[in-house]
């Protein structure tokens, strides 16, 4: 199994929108289960009994949506956390049943960008800015290949900021 380096890393190395969206979603299931024991009582025997049951491979708090709407519903997360792990998830779900590869300048991605609550505050709109003026352009060539790696960029940087809220607003 790879570590939290190990998968950020391999962010950087990805090719494609679909390989990007499966390691991140690792990521953030990764995240989510390494932070779920804290939100439960702090007790060894309800540890043992309770919580290490729940969180085995074969248990129910396996998947991203169950742990995320847990989360949620115990009011450990805010609603644009939610709904940004829940779009993350989505998209997996559609580039895991769809057998082609979604590339990085796929307009499904760029969608997916701007969904995302994330970029959607003030300080962060320069992202969105920066990627409309390139998605426009009429440098075909030039362009393309910016605008590709500005949304590799971006997407990183979501995925990163993501696992910031989550884990400040689960330690908080």
């Amino acid at each position: 199994m790879l570590n939290q380096e190990e998968l950020l890393d391999a962010v950087d190395d990805c090719d494609s929108a679909t390989s990007f969206l499966k390691i991140s979603n690792k990521l953030i299931n990764d995240r989510l289960k390494k932070l779920l024991p804290r939100v439960f009582v702090q007790d060894p025997l309800v540890m043992e009994y309770a919580v290490v049951p729940l969180l085995k491979e074969d248990g129910p708090l396996v998947a991203t949506d169950v742990v995320s709407k847990l989360m949620f519903a115990m009011g450990k997360i805010s609603l644009e956390t939610y709904a940004d792990i829940g779009l993350f998830n989505q998209m997996l779900d559609f580039v895991s049943k769809n057998n082609e590869t979604i590339l990085f300048d796929d307009d499904m991605v760029y969608d997916f960008i701007t969904n995302l609550s994330t970029f959607s505050k003030g300080e962060d709109n320069i992202y969105l800015d920066s990627i409309n003026q390139l998605r426009f352009s009429s440098f075909d060539s030039f362009s393309k290949a910016r605008y590709e790696s500005l949304i590799k960029t971006v997407l990183k940087l979501s995925c990163e900021k993501l696992l910031e809220s989550v884990e400040k607003e689960i330690l908080d």
